[in-house]
């Protein structure tokens, strides 16, 4: 039981870590050629959202790694 608490718990913080990295990354796009003038709220909508898209995929492919290399260990 305690190891799935760990588990959980370094999930969130590989989640929030790849987030914040393609925040970073995302915000090297230049979207506002995208949109309408005007519509910053909207470009700011669409910047963070595509961060979390972004960093859920990121995250969810290092965690999977992660949990793939540790069961390779019952291989050997």
């Amino acid at each position: 039981m305690f190891q799935l608490g760990v588990h959980a718990v370094i999930s969130i913080i590989i989640y929030l870590i790849s987030i914040g990295l393609s925040f970073q990354a995302v915000k090297a796009l230049n979207v506002e050629k995208f949109l309408r003038k005007g519509r910053t709220f909207e470009a700011q909508v669409l910047l963070i959202f595509m961060a979390i898209a972004l960093g859920y995929l990121v995250a969810s492919f290092v965690i999977n790694f992660i949990d793939t290399s540790i069961q390779l260990s019952n291989f050997f």
